[in-house]
């Protein structure tokens, strides 16, 4: 997520806004958040179901597994990979989906 923030600049100069999701409370994430100095949203998905709805639970379904999605202005998927891909992947999608 690093990488993300070091980034966050590019991905607004092209119209795209980064948000991150995890099942940790609201106020773990403020915390973290504020910790790491991210300018972007952690939301919080406490009982995973935007996680298991885009399939990032792991085997088992209590851990998740990183994964990133970009999502175009008609909301639907442009990209998306499990782990965590170069950022310019994810830019270039974007430039893609024009």
């Amino acid at each position: 997520m690093a990488a993300l923030e070091a980034d966050r600049e590019r991905f607004a100069a092209i119209g795209a806004q980064i948000l991150a999701i995890n099942p940790a409370s609201v106020k773990a994430h403020d915390s973290y958040c504020s910790k790491k100095g991210f300018g972007f949203p952690l939301l919080s998905d406490p009982d995973k179901s935007v996680t298991r709805e885009y399939g990032a639970l792991m085997p088992g379904g209590t851990r998740v597994q990183r994964s990133v999605y970009v999502v175009g202005p008609d909301r639907k998927i442009i990209f998306g990979e499990k782990g965590m891909p170069a950022d310019q992947l994810m830019l270039d999608a974007i430039a893609n989906s024009e």
